[in-house]
């Protein structure tokens, strides 16, 4: 079971669905609710620490000095930082907004000045490039491997432990407890805290529920092999009906991201794919070839197909997939496409079939402060628990989607998620979710274990080869590493 300091008291009535279950995580979850897009309105969009936490933090005093620095906060006034992120378009533009009130209304007089990077991997190309650059940023938004990267392997990132437990400056064991395990140990490095949650993503099966139905289908698959047999039923259908041009599709869009082959282990039931000190890979085990191999037989058998361009959800509005995987962050992308392509059908999410435990994988972007001045430290600090408030948190996950990344976010968007039964419904899938690895080597592991999986899928490769590729999976991952210096 998991940790009850999890379950805040206060949240009322509905939102009790985001506390309550992770006290019934031992139960299955219910089936996904089936909403028609004419219905749905969506949106546009534990290592202990180093101190202890007082029980509240102190509000009628106002310290001369931060105990972790000993900074006099009038050093702050004027100090100016550069926070870079990886997002784009309204999420970049409420990012905008949201430090321009922070500029506008510190207390502390700390001016931030945003930089757009464009992408997670831009973002790492620039904070580990020329660190006397005006634009070097002194607080990031990054993928948790990434920060865990940067503490482990190059220290340009500051490790929270001393500031979270601080008594002025820190965070209440109260707002500590608000975020779910899975989402505050994924920023956890020996003993280290280096992020703070800011977004959670998961990779999620899109599901033609209408089309299901007309192939005889009441209910979403409970098991990969009922996963094959719909696919394999909508691919039969598409190759005999008096249309050509949809031959060879109709079943499940190939996805070979490295997240979704990762859950897709999980939910065959991988284990201990971590191990070793210090830890090491270890995707050579007789149920990645299971994956492997079980994937594969769906694409011989014409159940799984690659698509010709990156529009799968085009191809699911379109009944040439009747599933294809994206993440969370793509329902309203889905919705508008249905509605542009004029399809009537209705259409669900679903987590990775696996019995009656099927399997959800959350990866993400946390908040993290990177080594500089004490006095930009400081102010980064700062600048990050004023992003993290709730009412900040909420508004973040309105514009960007994905996971609330605490309960009281969750609550101040209920009206927004209320919205979307769909997007409402994944806050059941929290307790028994599970992590991407949490670990630094997760940002080379994902790619190669990628290319892996692409290799097994492809015709010309033969089936007995398999094994050979899991060999060379686990010692490719080795040695990018140590060409990496990690």
């Amino acid at each position: 079971m998991h940790n009850p300091r999890l379950i805040p008291r206060w949240i009322p009535s509905l939102f009790v669905l985001f506390a309550v279950l992770v006290l019934t995580a031992c139960q299955p979850t219910g089936e996904p609710p089936v909403v028609s897009m004419d219905s749905t309105s969506l949106v546009e969009t534990s290592v202990e620490l180093t101190q202890p936490a007082p029980e509240s933090t102190p509000t009628s005093m106002t310290p001369s000095a931060t105990p972790a620095y000993l900074v006099s906060l009038t050093e702050l006034n004027g100090q100016k930082i550069v926070f870079s992120h990886p997002w784009s378009g309204e999420t970049a533009n409420l990012i905008d907004q949201m430090v321009d009130s922070f500029n506008q209304s510190n207390e502390w007089g700390i001016h931030v000045m945003v930089r757009r990077a464009g992408s997670s991997m831009a973002l790492a190309d620039q904070v580990e490039g020329d660190r006397l650059d005006a634009d070097y940023p002194q607080v990031v938004v990054a993928p948790s491997e990434h920060l865990l990267s940067w503490l482990e392997n190059s220290g340009l990132v500051r490790p929270l432990n001393d500031l979270i437990a601080d008594p002025y400056f820190g965070l209440t064991e109260q707002q500590r407890a608000d975020f779910p395990l899975v989402f505050w140990q994924q920023d956890q490095a020996g003993g280290s805290q280096v992020g703070i949650p800011a977004l959670r993503d998961i990779p999620v099966i899109f599901y033609n529920t209408t089309w299901a139905a007309e192939l005889g289908f009441t209910e979403p698959p409970a098991t990969a092999d009922d996963f094959k047999t719909q696919a394999c039923a909508a691919a039969f259908v598409n190759g005999h009906d008096r249309f050509a041009a949809n031959d060879g599709t109709g079943g499940w869009i190939v996805n070979t991201d490295g997240l979704v082959v990762y859950t897709w282990l999980k939910s065959f039931g991988l284990k201990d794919e971590l191990a070793g000190d210090p830890l090491q890979f270890h995707f050579d085990q007789l149920v990645t070839q299971t994956t492997f191999a079980f994937v594969r037989s769906m694409v011989d058998e014409g159940c799984a197909w690659f698509s010709r361009t990156t529009a799968s959800n085009e191809y699911f509005a379109n009944r040439q997939a009747l599933f294809y995987t994206g993440n969370l962050t793509d329902l309203a992308l889905q919705a508008k496409t249905n509605t542009r392509l004029e399809s009537q059908d209705s259409w669900t999410i679903l987590p990775f079939p696996a019995g009656d435990r099927p399997v959800t994988v959350a990866g993400g972007l946390s908040y993290g402060v990177l080594r500089s001045s004490e006095v930009q430290e400081a102010a980064a600090w700062l600048f990050v628990r004023w992003m993290n408030l709730p009412e900040n948190s909420a508004k973040l996950l309105v514009a960007g989607g994905g996971l609330p990344v605490s309960a009281a976010s969750a609550e101040l968007a209920r009206t927004q998620m209320d919205s979307n039964p769909l997007w409402t419904s994944t806050l059941q899938w929290i307790p028994t979710m599970q992590s991407a690895p949490p670990v630094a080597g997760w940002r080379i592991a994902r790619f190669v274990l990628q290319d892996a999986f692409w290799q097994s899928l492809q015709s010309f490769v033969p089936l007995e080869d398999i094994p050979s590729i899991l060999e060379q999976l686990d010692a490719t991952i080795v040695e990018v590493q140590a060409q990496q210096g990690q």
